[in-house]
């Protein structure tokens, strides 16, 4: 037998094949008698697979039949839609037919209707038939006369006689309203102003109509100019006679609106508004104008204005405040009643104009008399600046500390304050925000430049302590007295300088028509400058006060520590524990001074001037301590010490006070070691105090030498 190399099949591999062919084989016909046992139901569902297919043929008839009846309506409403628009359009064709007959008719009734109209003198009759003549369209009038193939001769007559009657018509109006204005006669005045837009002359009546109303304005305006310059001295109201007069002139143009807007608005329309307002404010801006020359004339505002800030020639006398003050309550109404008469005009328009405030705004700022109220605001502001400066520097020349000499305050911050309030609030009434805006600076200003520098000037020169030189200074007590007084003005003008910024921000929103908060908000920012100015100066007098009398006195009472022997024995520490003439004559000493501060300061002021004496008498403390010897009973004498000075100090205070004493009881803590080595118990991470220490590791080492229980090998060793 060959080898499997070769080209012959072995044995074994004839094997194999007939086993996979066996398998093969029975795998076949199981499958085939699983695929016998499934016949029945195979042929079953192909049974109700053709039943269903008989049913969808029915189906598929059904909407065959659908389809046609679908494709027949469509058809049928195409073509009634189409007949539908033939119906419109010869509906519409129907109309237009119609209207062109009936301006046909019109045309001939109202040629015939003017004429008789005419005849008989009626006007309005006249008018109407041309109001309606002028509505029709003679374009198309001709165009109908052409279609009808009719003679247009009819038409033309027609058109000819209305075209000469409304000529007519427009000239017999017009002269008749003029003669009417001439004579004052209301009645013929409002019934010609009623037939101009008949005739298609709006804009030439309502013209005509405000002319007349100018005229009698003007009439009311020359009187009144009249009892203005006629007013005496000595009336009540000789003060703001010229507001009196300027609000006569707003009333009589108010009144004059109010009672010819609903005509203008039902036979012109509200369209016309407008223009009335706008010819009408010409005439307003006439008398206004007129009455503020003479206003600026008789008051001399620009003389005035001229010597208030002139400091070339010296004998000229400056201006009053308290006239400048009248002067400036004038000006002030005059503003505020041009406000009012602005905010009427606002409100008249008609509210089915767009933008109606836009509109009113416009004929107001392109009016002449708003040019004139703008410079006067001007000049309102430079006399409001002159009162505001010339007033803080009189308050500031008349400044007294009233009643006892213990007073806590002078005079001076509540009438400064009185005085900015007054002004901000009184430039409120103006109605502009810029204007108040400008006032709050120029209060800002004055406030920085006069008030702060005053206060600055006074606690710069210093507290007179109680030196040998310092006693032959005359008026010693007052210069003491005015210096306290300074140093609590700063502290309560901080307080009324927040308070009144705060009132500013809560009151003028709600007093201000349209008040732009955030240029409001940014503008009294500006106080914060003032209340920096004041910290700084406040901040500068107690270190003038803590230089001329705090560390004077406590380094004189300090003196008797180091008299104090503190190397103690166990008798000498009972001794000092019960009685220690150092702690005791150290707080009798500062308590005296603080009673005495505490009736001349501030509550605020006073506790600053306790913590002052603390921190200060901590450091003295800890000067002397450095300068003595210790054993362990002389410092457990130096704690009960401290802690004693600690708790006077918090208890003469509600501000905190340890804070002050923390090098020192840092100090006493390593002076109270029994051991050196128990110094690294404080130091370890785990004591909570490491980071907490105040001292230097140079420091603490110089602290142990003041034991003379320690050695100093034993010093050297610790490892800070």
């Amino acid at each position: 037998m060959m080898s499997s190399d070769g080209d012959y099949i072995t044995p074994d591999e004839i094997k194999n094949a007939l086993e996979l062919l066996d398998k093969d084989e029975i795998a076949s016909k199981k499958r085939l008698t699983a695929f016998s046992s499934q016949w029945h139901t195979v042929i079953n569902e192909v049974d109700s697979v053709s039943k269903q297919f008989s049913s969808l043929n029915s189906l598929k008839e059904n909407l065959f039949q659908i389809q046609t009846r679908i494709n027949d309506s469509s058809k049928l409403a195409e073509d009634i839609s189409s007949k539908v628009r033939q119906l419109d359009k010869i509906r519409g064709r129907v109309s237009e037919c119609q209207k062109r007959v009936q301006d046909l008719l019109d045309l001939q009734l109202c040629s015939e209707g003017v004429q008789i109209a005419m005849k008989n003198d009626e006007l309005e009759q006249a008018a109407a038939h041309v109001h309606r003549y002028l509505s029709i369209d003679q374009t198309k009038l001709q165009r109908t006369a052409d279609d009808m193939a009719q003679d247009c001769s009819m038409i033309t007559n027609a058109l000819k006689h209305l075209q000469d009657a409304t000529e007519l018509l427009q000239n017999t109006v017009s002269k008749r309203f003029e003669q009417a204005s001439l004579t004052q006669d209301s009645k013929s005045i409002e019934r010609y102003f009623k037939i101009f837009p008949l005739l298609g002359m709006h804009d030439i009546g309502l013209e005509k109509f405000v002319d007349y109303l100018g005229r009698v304005l003007q009439v009311s305006a020359d009187k009144n100019l009249k009892n203005v310059m006629e007013t005496s001295l000595s009336s009540n109201r000789a003060s703001i006679v010229f507001a009196d007069g300027l609000t006569f002139v707003f009333e009589e143009v108010a009144k004059t609106i109010e009672v010819q807007q609903p005509l203008i608005e039902t036979h012109y329309g509200p369209e016309y508004i407008f223009k009335f307002l706008s010819h009408l404010q010409m005439h307003c801006d006439n008398f206004s104008n007129v009455l503020l020359q003479t206003f600026l004339k008789t008051r001399k505002i620009k003389e005035l204005l001229k010597n208030l800030w002139d400091e070339s020639d010296l004998n000229i006398d400056k201006p009053d405040s308290k006239d400048i003050d009248l002067l400036i309550e004038e000006i002030v109404l005059i503003l505020a009643r041009y406000d009012l008469y602005s905010k009427f005009v606002c409100k008249r328009i008609n509210a089915d104009l767009e933008s109606k405030t836009s509109s009113a705004k416009l004929i107001l700022n392109n009016s002449k008399l708003c040019c004139s109220v703008q410079e006067l605001m001007g000049k309102y502001l430079e006399f409001e600046r002159y009162y505001m400066e010339e007033s803080i520097k009189k308050a500031m020349m008349m400044d007294t500390i009233e009643g006892d000499d213990d007073a806590l305050t002078s005079s001076m911050v509540d009438d400064v304050f009185f005085i900015i309030r007054k002004c901000v609030m009184r430039s409120l009434r103006s109605g502009s925000l810029d204007v108040l805006c400008a006032v709050i600076n120029n209060a800002v200003n004055a406030l920085e430049t006069d008030m702060c520098t005053f206060f600055g000037q006074i606690l710069s020169a210093g507290y007179p302590g109680s030196g040998y030189f310092n006693r032959f200074t005359p008026d010693l007590e007052k210069i003491r007295q005015t210096f306290l007084a300074s140093l609590n003005n700063t502290e309560v003008a901080i307080e009324y300088s927040k308070s009144l910024s705060q009132t500013f921000r809560e009151e003028i929103p709600i007093k201000l028509y349209d008040c732009n908060t955030d240029k409001l908000d940014s503008c009294l920012q500006d106080f914060s400058r003032v209340n920096a100015s004041l910290v700084t100066s406040n901040r500068n007098g107690f270190r003038q006060l803590q230089c001329s009398l705090v560390e004077p006195k406590l380094l004189a009472w300090m003196e008797p520590f180091y008299e104090q022997n503190y190397k103690m024995n166990e008798s000498e520490f009972t001794q000092t524990e019960a009685d220690n003439p150092f702690v005791q004559t150290l707080i009798l000493n500062v308590d005296g001074l603080l009673r005495e501060f505490k009736a001349k300061l501030t509550s605020n002021n006073y506790d600053v001037l306790v913590v002052a004496l603390a921190a200060e008498s901590s450091v003295q403390l800890e000067k002397a301590v450095m300068k003595t010897e210790f054993n362990r009973l002389g410092s457990m004498a130096l704690d009960k010490v401290v802690r004693t000075l600690i708790n006077y100090f918090s208890g003469a205070s509600a501000w905190p006070i340890r804070e002050k004493f923390a090098r020192l009881v840092q100090i006493t803590t390593v002076l109270n070691l029994e051991r050196v080595s128990d110094l690294n118990e404080f130091l370890s991470p785990d004591s909570g105090m490491r980071f907490s220490w105040k001292l230097t590791p140079d420091s603490i080492k110089q602290i142990l030498k003041l034991r003379s229980d320690f050695r100093e090998d034993e010093i050297r060793k610790i490892k800070l």
